[in-house]
């Protein structure tokens, strides 16, 4: 009598990508990209204002900042250039958000990819020339949607209806450079396999899965 052999048929690994609810992830993981740029946004611009503060009181590093970013005057908010570093003090609106989230998720994320190969520092030119244009822009839409200049250039660099400055040009490279790295992060292969990994089975799937295995 011959020996028999069973073939055992192994479970179905399914993949999220591969599953209906795929799509549905990828826009998650979009909104959650989109919500980090704009938070990190927020928070660099509150640093912001204490990096420079400090930095212009150093010599050879304050040329970096030469700029007069300004916020309306009718707001009356300039008055934080003249606080104490001790302090800490930053200030932000709400809309910079909005901002940051759109700079660095419809501009940086494409170029990068467009830009893979090419040297870094001249994906730093494209990254500060490029928010340096969406920066007179999207200021210039919110001045006209709320009326007031949420934020202007009050130096000889001004340009583009003194909503940006050729001075910021170093500082948007930078910002531009932080905001690619974040996003090579985020893709990272260990990452996106994490998020394609198989999902815990139902109890009627491993059921299923144990009945293909007799």
């Amino acid at each position: 009598m011959g020996s028999q052999v069973i073939h055992r048929r192994r479970p179905v690994r399914i993949r999220r990508a591969d599953m209906k609810r795929g799509q549905r992830m990828k826009v998650a993981f979009a909104m959650f990209r989109f919500c980090l740029y704009g938070m990190v946004g927020l928070s660099s611009e509150i640093f912001f204002y204490n990096l420079v503060r400090i930095s212009r009181d150093v010599p050879i590093l304050g040329t970096l900042f030469q700029f007069q970013w300004q916020v309306d005057d009718r707001l009356g908010l300039n008055a934080i250039w003249n606080t104490p570093n001790i302090t800490a003090y930053g200030q932000c609106s709400l809309w910079m958000f909005l901002i940051y989230g759109v700079a660095c998720f419809c501009f940086v994320e494409p170029v990068y990819r467009w830009m893979l190969y090419q040297h870094a520092s001249l994906r730093a030119v494209v990254y500060g020339v490029g928010i340096l244009l969406f920066e007179a822009f999207s200021g210039l839409m919110l001045e006209r949607l709320t009326g007031y200049r949420i934020w202007y250039y009050a130096d000889a660099g001004a340009i583009f209806w003194e909503m940006t400055s050729l001075y910021i040009l170093p500082i948007w490279m930078v910002t531009g450079l932080i905001a690619e790295f974040i996003y090579r992060e985020l893709m990272d292969p260990d990452l996106m396999a994490a998020l394609e990994s198989p999902l815990p089975a139902t109890p009627e799937e491993t059921e299923a899965s144990f009945q293909l295995m007799r």
